[in-house]
């Protein structure tokens, strides 16, 4: 442990652990005061003796037997014994006086065992019926009964309190004769302690337990929980069997048995669980675990050999009640040390389960305290304990448990939900982030675009202008070249000035666009040189083009195409269809009705450059020129412009 370690607002953490001794030591001291107040009526001394006299079985005195005295004892109670009389029985003799027999008189008895009969002034007020509900640690209940003011006299009035007992030994707890209301009251306030609080102790107790069960814990808390479970279970076990009655006749030796064994039990599963809990010590675990079943075989041994010996036996029970109160002074002042620094070292959130446990083991401890030496409220003389503390204690155990079930899960549930919005702040900006790269690639991505345009246009100008003017301005500087050659030159370099930028103008487009600004270039040259120009476009415009560069291919061939047969074929129409093929391929097709090309023109470069240009867009170029016209057909390999629709067959017969 870090003793230098800082408590509360930095005071030394062992200073704040003295102080939580303190006060908790305080709280127990204040509310055993409290309940043993409130089971007394105001007003009740205990006389130093009372007399009795012996009965049989059949509650006959017994000749010859005489009167006896019952001396008290700070159990409290008044004991006696019978052997030397050979009777089972006593009724022992209360004497008292009244100065008002008019008003409302009841007579309080506490906890009595084998409790028969009451009698006022020789008169029953309670029959002939046994009153010891109960078998075990916690004999008989408190119990008030009106004492009726006719049967009151104003002086020499005797109260008889018939008592059987299965042994030599007789019992009477303390009385008073008062007022009926504050004995009423007294006798409510011993139910609530001595069974309304142990039944809802005993229900909250394995309620907890099963809802640590079905709880999900984490492997870490898995042990502590496991330890914990034990101790409940134990408790309730512990609280019913001294506080409610069994259903059979149970011998006095099974009695000891289930209450010593239950005992030692309770207090080594709560060292376990302090060891569990606080000290993480396995070792010693297994050892508690093996000390709690030697201690089980020599209360089952002394078990079996009380039926064969005898009631002498009984003393060796002693044995164990000494045991279980040497275990507690080392298991309860270690305990209380090891919770409280916990309590203020920690911050597990476990801090009502730990002052509920320092409560339970102050209320253990007391009750074996009580057992071996018949103690006492401190600080309050004559006033001794006289009921199981740790009996409606077990409901603060089970209580704590289950608030600090509920405040880890709702602190559960508070990290899930910070956790989220962590999250989802993360992932805001992470989407802020990945927008904000978007956007940057996007850009690049158009200034590449932007800049492979530019060298396209420039290679394009390069190879087709450019080296169409460089040749023609070395013709030119040559002298051998005539007029018309230079204006054919100057067209077929503006031509193709102009097919590069319906490329770029059309780039966007589907591929029946091009086709149809296509046309809208070329009618007015064709019309121009005499001939008819027949268009029929088939291609849907849903469809996306080929792209810029396979676009100005597409152009070129056709531009050259629609040339020779301006120039070569002699023709009197041109024309142009398009539309997708059975394959679903789009088909452009250009025909003209003339004589067909020059043998010069069909084994020249142009056609050649054709063929290339289509090859270089994955296209399929096929050229028939003849008598009856030249034919010219593109067939594009990807789809380009098909519709989506299909072929149109009659549309596919005319084109071919």
């Amino acid at each position: 442990m870090n003793w230098r370690g800082q408590g509360l607002r930095g005071v030394p953490a062992v200073v704040t652990t003295a102080l939580v001794l303190l006060a908790v030591l305080a709280a127990c001291w204040a509310g055993l005061l409290a309940g043993e107040l409130a089971v007394r009526p105001a007003g009740l001394s205990a006389p130093g003796v009372v007399g009795f006299e012996p009965r049989d079985e059949a509650g006959r005195a017994i000749p010859g037997a005489g009167p006896h005295e019952a001396r008290y004892y700070p159990d409290p109670m008044y004991r006696a014994t019978v052997e030397d009389s050979g009777g089972s029985g006593a009724v022992f003799h209360i004497p008292f006086a009244v100065a008002d027999s008019k008003s409302d008189l009841a007579f309080f008895l506490g906890a009595t065992p084998g409790l028969r009969e009451i009698r006022l002034n020789g008169q029953v007020i309670q029959p002939n019926v046994p009153r010891n509900a109960l078998r075990g640690a916690a004999d008989g209940q408190a119990l008030y009964y009106m004492l009726p003011a006719a049967m009151i006299r104003p002086s020499g009035n005797l109260i008889e309190v018939a008592v059987q007992t299965q042994s030599t030994r007789l019992a009477l707890a303390p009385f008073h004769i008062g007022p009926a209301e504050e004995a009423a009251r007294a006798t409510a306030m011993v139910s609530l302690i001595a069974t309304t609080l142990p039944i809802m102790a005993i229900s909250f107790l394995i309620f907890a337990s099963l809802l640590c069960q079905v709880t999900n814990w984490p492997l870490g808390d898995r042990p502590r929980v496991r330890s914990l479970v034990a101790l409940m279970v134990i408790w309730a076990l512990r609280t019913w069997f001294i506080s409610f009655q069994t259903p059979v006749e149970v011998p006095f030796l099974v009695t000891s048995f289930l209450y010593y064994g239950l005992e030692s039990s309770l207090i080594i599963a709560f060292a376990r669980h302090l060891l569990a809990g606080e000290a993480l010590s396995g070792k010693w675990q297994w050892r508690l675990g093996w000390l709690w079943l030697a201690v089980l075989a020599y209360l089952a041994a002394i078990t079996l050999a009380g039926f064969a010996v005898g009631p002498a036996v009984r003393d060796w029970f002693r044995a164990a009640a000494f045991f279980d109160l040497a275990l507690l002074v080392i298991v309860a002042p270690a305990g209380l040390s090891a919770l409280a620094w916990g309590l203020v070292t920690r911050r597990d959130g476990r801090w009502m389960e730990r002052v509920t446990l320092m409560v339970c083991l102050l209320a253990l401890a007391v009750d074996a305290g009580d057992s071996a030496f018949d103690l006492a409220v401190p600080f309050v003389a004559g006033l001794p304990l006289t009921f199981y503390a740790a009996a409606p204690v077990g409901l603060l155990l089970g209580l704590g448990v289950v608030a600090s079930i509920a405040r880890e899960a709702s602190e559960a549930r508070r990290t899930v939900v910070q956790s989220n919005q962590i999250l989802a702040a993360r992932l805001e900006q992470q989407d802020a982030e990945l927008a904000h790269s978007y956007q940057a690639q996007k850009q690049m991505l158009q200034r590449q675009t932007m800049l492979e345009e530019r060298q396209r246009i420039v290679r394009d100008m390069h190879d087709g202008i450019g080296g169409q003017l460089l040749g023609l301005l070395l013709q030119v500087r040559g002298g051998g070249v005539a007029r018309t050659q230079v204006e054919q030159g100057l067209e077929a370099s503006m031509a193709d000035l102009r097919l590069i930028v319906d490329s770029m103008d059309s780039a966007d487009g589907s591929l029946a666009e091009t086709l149809r600004s296509f046309e809208h270039r070329a009618r007015p040259q064709v019309e121009a040189a005499g001939l008819t120009f027949t268009v029929s476009h088939g291609l849907s415009d849903a469809v996306p083009g080929p792209g810029p560069r396979p676009t100005l291919q597409i152009l070129r061939v056709l531009q050259e195409g629609l040339t020779n047969a301006l120039r070569h074929a002699g023709a009197s129409e041109v024309r142009l269809d398009s539309g997708p093929d059975q394959a679903g391929r789009a088909r452009i097709v250009l025909i003209d009705d003339g004589r067909g090309l020059p043998v010069e023109i069909k084994g020249g470069r142009g056609l050649a450059s054709m063929k290339n240009r289509a090859r270089t867009i994955g296209a399929d170029l096929v050229i028939a020129s003849g008598d009856g016209g030249t034919r010219l057909v593109l067939t594009l390999m990807d789809q380009a412009g098909a519709d989506p629709a299909g072929a149109d067959p009659a549309g596919a017969d005319e084109v071919a």
